[in-house]
């Protein structure tokens, strides 16, 4: 039995190859790689034997592969190619689950949060809201579900009146944004002497209207101490700011809106939770209303603000002590006196 060459005398043989592809016993020791950068090379050196090499290789049935094209080269960019659809795949299989969490778990939130007014309902239903403190404790709020109204929450409400203590007492309350006139009614039931509340949208107007009925009802002589003023909050921060603050209050009709008819000689609560969006758009304004009221406020006045991350409390120009300044995510609150 004749001995076969190894594998190595078969290599060496190959070396003295003289490129022609005719003797194919050399291919099975080859790689891919090897043989096509030997017969399809694009190399200064091309003969007949070249093209031979080509007609050879294309009876194979692989002449437009990229192992033809490119060797090796070609399979690994195939390959990662592969993989980097399946990589793109996966990236966007997890954002679409990461949003459906995010969706799931503001559907749970709206739920939990429902009866405490912080999500609304369907128009025309009422949902949980309610004053949490003083002698009108527990009694129940109208609230149609408006989504352009945000009640606060209970819990924060009561949170910042605790805050606040007894220094609600005596005073005057202005709600600048007075939605349903929670934040108000809450200061009238703890101790504030009068209130005046001003809201914009004539349909939440009338529902604070009813919310003055019901704490009426239940106390009265209530709805005396509340004035609601239905108007655009930066035009009545506009009219404070031309009238002289030494005239005297004047009670004609035609002038029942009028910011001469706040007290002088009672020092204000303010509250002045607008829209978030307020305090990005119409900045500028938020800030100058807020100062009017600063320069006309009696001494011992108190400040109460919300906005979100977006506002900065420095634009205030105001001392916030450290335990007046509390995060409710998604709002800030800073309380400051003057």
């Amino acid at each position: 039995m004749k001995n076969k060459p190894s594998r190595k005398s078969r290599r060496e043989n190959y070396d003295d190859f003289d490129e022609s592809p005719d003797d194919l016993t050399v291919t099975p020791y080859m790689s891919g790689a090897e043989f096509c950068k030997k017969f399809a090379s694009d190399g200064k050196k091309k003969s007949k034997s070249s093209s031979d090499s080509r007609e050879v290789f294309d009876a194979s049935g692989d002449a437009d592969s990229d192992l033809w094209n490119k060797g090796s080269e070609g399979f690994k960019s195939r390959r990662r190619r592969s993989l980097e659809t399946v990589k793109s795949r996966r990236r966007q299989q997890a954002r679409e689950e990461a949003q459906e969490a995010a969706q799931e778990e503001k559907r749970k939130r709206s739920k939990r949060n429902k009866n405490v007014g912080s999500e609304p309902g369907d128009r025309g239903d009422s949902v949980g809201l309610r004053v949490v403190g003083g002698i009108f404790r527990g009694t129940k709020l109208r609230y149609a579900g408006d989504r352009r109204v945000r009640p606060m929450k209970e819990r924060v409400r009561e949170a910042i009146f605790n805050l606040l203590g007894e220094s609600v007492k005596g005073k005057h309350a202005i709600d600048l944004f007075t939605g349903t006139g929670a934040l108000c009614f809450e200061a009238i039931s703890r101790g504030a002497r009068s209130a005046t509340a001003i809201e914009i949208h004539f349909p939440t107007a009338k529902t604070t209207r009813d919310n003055i009925k019901i704490l009426d009802e239940k106390e009265p002589g209530t709805a005396q101490k509340i004035e609601l003023i239905t108007t655009d909050v930066y035009f009545w921060g506009r009219k404070l700011a031309a009238e002289d603050p030494e005239a005297e209050a004047k009670r004609s009709p035609l002038e029942s809106s009028s910011q001469a008819n706040l007290p002088k000689d009672v020092p204000w609560i303010v509250f002045c939770s607008p829209p978030y969006d307020f305090f990005v758009d119409r900045e500028g304004e938020t800030l100058e209303l807020l100062q009017t009221l600063r320069d006309r406020a009696p001494k011992g006045s108190i400040f109460v603000i919300e906005a979100d991350d977006r506002f900065d409390f420095d634009l205030l120009e105001a001392d916030i002590p450290p335990k007046k300044r509390r995060s409710y995510p998604p709002a800030e609150r800073g309380i400051f006196t003057v």
